[in-house]
């Protein structure tokens, strides 16, 4: 994985991150300029989602920093995966499982009490078995595993292919 093959990608991702982290931010503004009368666990959780996407982007930006300038043109670079990198995964599963139950929440809130469950559990049933979710959790536990920039990429390339 080279830059232009792997790292360009990964590097344009990064700035289209920070681009939604700037809109995130307004959004949170705009949210406490305009709803101060919300419920204080809804200000809670708005804030500790931006939170959480604040120490996600700069973990992305750690590990960008690590792999295009710290480490540029130095092949070893790949050999361990830098500490940021599953954090930051770490940081946006904990931002959408966060996200879903407070939506799931909302429906419950929302429903009549005689279907409350009957609605609710399905969608949190779904939640918790979501393919995106699931793909989530086992990239961290792999990266973690490999400890290896090259190692996890050639395993995931192989996954792939079989």
């Amino acid at each position: 994985m080279g830059i232009p093959g792997g790292f360009g990608s990964i590097l344009f991702e990064g700035l289209v991150s920070a681009m939604l982290y700037g809109i995130t931010t307004l959004q949170t503004y705009m949210y406490f300029m305009h709803y101060a009368e919300d419920a204080s666990t809804t200000k809670f959780l708005v804030i500790a989602i931006w939170i959480l996407d604040s120490l996600h982007i700069s973990l992305i930006c750690h590990a960008l920093y690590y792999y295009l300038i710290t480490n540029y043109d130095v092949p070893t670079g790949l050999e361990y995966i830098v500490w940021s990198f599953p954090a930051s995964l770490v940081m946006n599963l904990l931002m959408i499982v966060a996200a879903q139950f407070f939506f799931a929440y909302k429906i419950y809130y929302l429903c009549r009490p005689q279907v409350k469950w009957l609605v609710t559990a399905p969608i949190v049933s779904v939640f918790a078995c979501d393919d995106n979710l699931t793909s989530s959790h086992m990239t961290v536990i792999d990266i973690i595993r490999t400890h290896s920039l090259r190692l996890w990429h050639s395993d995931s390339r192989s996954d792939v292919h079989q």
